[in-house]
């Protein structure tokens, strides 16, 4: 099962792209595992630039097979036991997955649209804050299906 997180842009706050190191080395430790930062687009206009990135995120997504899953405040929240149940059935049905997490002015409808909507929080976290979060919960998804101590 390979893992492929794409997202926009490399991290810019020093202690969040510290995080985002951490989590990404003890996932590539255990399983195929990769992030791909796609640039951030140069428009200026929110609505260009949200367009821009999601077309590029959409067109990178579709490089990759197995499921797709779109990081999104719109989305279905899950505990964390429940998406390591999810991630433990596409590991089981040797399904890769691909999470798509879009910059700053989020997503367009249609890549919304393309896969299944995952919501890290009821509140609203600025793109940076939620890759070190998501990568912190697929690391511990990963640990609760290997069953070692780490969520407890």
């Amino acid at each position: 099962m390979r893992i492929t997180l794409l997202c926009i842009g490399k991290v810019k706050s020093s202690w969040i792209a510290e995080g985002c190191r951490d989590y990404s080395e003890r996932l590539e430790r255990g399983l195929d595992f990769k992030v791909m930062e796609l640039p951030a687009s140069k428009e200026k206009d929110s609505d260009r630039q949200r367009a821009d990135e999601s077309a590029r995120l959409f067109a990178a997504a579709q490089k990759f097979d197995g499921d797709l899953w779109i990081l999104d405040e719109r989305g279905k929240g899950m505990a964390s036991e429940a998406f390591a149940k999810e991630l433990g059935k596409a590991r089981d049905d040797g399904r890769s997955l691909t999470f798509i997490l879009g910059g700053a002015y989020g997503l367009t409808d249609a890549v919304r649209s393309a896969g299944k909507l995952l919501r890290l929080s009821d509140m609203t976290l600025p793109h940076e804050l939620c890759r070190v979060l998501f990568l912190e919960q697929l690391y511990r998804a990963n640990e609760i299906i290997r069953g070692s101590g780490y969520h407890h």
